[in-house]
């Protein structure tokens, strides 16, 4: 299980997802309403040492739970390869969905504020790399899904 690369690309797909979620996403300075700071869970404004919620982003947060789970769970289930291709494949759909949530909410955010200035963070390109990460472990399991064959055909 462990020994196979693409276990090791699914692993770190979902770590990477993991810390998406525990992470802020962004920084942003409004003129004169005070520093926001985006999460996965919503949009949180600083006002001296406490911060309030401005605007939850709770579809953002399940979905980056959700892929944050299904690469873990698709490396146990290594004995039905049709099915880790399938859920893989599932998965990279959710992350361009993610994408577009995430983009959706930075708008309505803008929207909001008069010339914001904003500093993004690491985290917010978490969803690219997942999705590259979980193409490459759904070619090592389309090769070993190959190969599986192949042997069969000899006997």
């Amino acid at each position: 299980m462990i020994q196979r690369i693409q276990t090791l690309y699914l692993l770190t797909a979902g770590v990477m997802m993991s810390l998406m979620l525990l992470l802020p996403l962004a920084e942003i300075a409004a003129d004169g309403t005070g520093i926001y700071t985006v999460q996965s869970k919503g949009w949180y404004i600083r006002v001296g040492e406490s911060a309030e919620l401005a605007m939850a982003t709770w579809p953002v947060f399940i979905l980056a739970l959700v892929l944050a789970l299904l690469p873990l769970i698709n490396i146990f289930l290594y004995k039905n390869r049709k099915l880790q291709l399938r859920i893989s494949v599932y998965a990279i759909i959710l992350a361009f969905g993610l994408i577009g949530l995430i983009y959706y909410y930075f708008v309505i955010g803008f929207r909001q504020l008069d010339e914001p200035a904003y500093a993004l963070r690491f985290p917010l390109v978490v969803p690219v790399i997942f999705i590259v990460l979980i193409y490459l472990a759904f070619r090592g399991i389309r090769k070993d899904e190959i190969l599986v064959r192949s042997l069969d055909r000899i006997r």
